[in-house]
């Protein structure tokens, strides 16, 4: 169960209404929208550079790959990072005469919450889930697509200057001091949710594109990682290795799991496939019970359904 307000044990409760908006507001918004069944995710991070397009292209890939019905829909309407992948990836399967596991995509240029839960409901309607991928800076629309996941899922890199989001941390005794601009909106975006009662938000924090060898700092980014996720209820999972193959394959629209349809790149370490699966795995999805999850509607507007994850 989410704790409403755990940046409560920092300081005293404040509201975070930037630009004029508070976090009731985007509830507001959103929460009498038509929003289907699918599970909606989305890869959120006001830190930009950590990966947040590779993981969400890995995730509705990997989605795609176990049978389940994806949407992809990139709200970084000037980058088009995961759309321009997801389509290269088209261009690749018909180049090499293979089939691939394709997602839908598209990409909101109209950044509003109606527009989004209009897409949702109009391009996701079949769909077992949806992936959205976010810019990477706080905006009003970043805020609707978190407060409209069933899972937030944010990538950080092995940096204390990332991590500043999440946390801020005394430079010399490491010393806990509070808590980020993001994690901060999250836990009032949790809280605004929990008062007209929406499901609570799963977090997962991923430390990604770390280095293969270790090192101090990379150590007591970890051991920071593990002392805010009680403090902020997230879930710490791993994410992707800074490897340059994830980088190559990206360009053609590619992942590792795509190798053993195409012969002539078959030859790859397993390692980096197994990163992939692990991404799966920290979702905490069980394909079959997935597959027979029943929708519940929840009392509070007439387009909110969630779909019951199993505990």
């Amino acid at each position: 169960m989410n704790v409403v307000t755990p940046i409560g044990e920092f300081a005293s409760r404040r509201d975070l209404a930037v630009d004029g908006e508070h976090p009731r507001n985007v509830i507001a918004d959103i929460a009498s929208r038509p929003r289907g069944q699918a599970r909606i995710i989305t890869v959120a991070n006001e830190k930009g550079g950590v990966g947040k397009s590779t993981v969400a292209f890995h995730l509705a890939v990997a989605l795609a790959d176990t049978g389940h019905k994806v949407l992809a829909i990139d709200l970084d309407r000037r980058q088009q990072t995961l759309t321009r992948t997801l389509t290269a990836r088209g261009g690749t399967a018909r180049r090499l005469g293979v089939r691939l596991p394709l997602p839908k995509h598209l990409v909101l240029q109209q950044q509003s919450g109606a527009q989004l839960c209009q897409e949702i409901a109009r391009a996701g309607w079949d769909c077992d889930f949806i992936v959205i991928d976010a810019a990477g800076h706080d905006s009003p629309i970043a805020r609707r697509a978190i407060a409209l996941a069933d899972l937030l899922v944010s990538p950080v890199n092995s940096s204390f200057a990332d991590l500043d989001l999440l946390g801020r941390f005394h430079p010399v005794s490491n010393k806990l001091l509070g808590p980020g601009c993001f994690s901060a909106m999250v836990s009032e975006l949790r809280s605004a949710r929990a008062e007209v009662g929406l499901p609570a938000l799963d977090w997962l924090v991923l430390q990604n594109r770390k280095r293969r060898e270790t090192s101090k700092n990379q150590d007591r980014v970890e051991n920071a990682l593990r002392r805010l996720a009680p403090r902020l209820d997230f879930r710490l999972g791993a994410g992707l290795f800074e490897r340059v193959a994830y980088r190559e394959l990206f360009l053609l629209g590619l992942t590792h799991i795509d190798l053993k349809r195409i012969p002539e790149l078959a030859r790859t370490k397993t390692i980096a496939t197994d990163e992939v699966s692990a991404l799966l795995d920290d979702l905490a999805i069980d394909s079959e019970a997935e597959n027979q999850l029943s929708v519940s509607v929840l009392g509070v507007g007439p387009g909110w359904a969630r779909s019951a994850v199993p505990a």
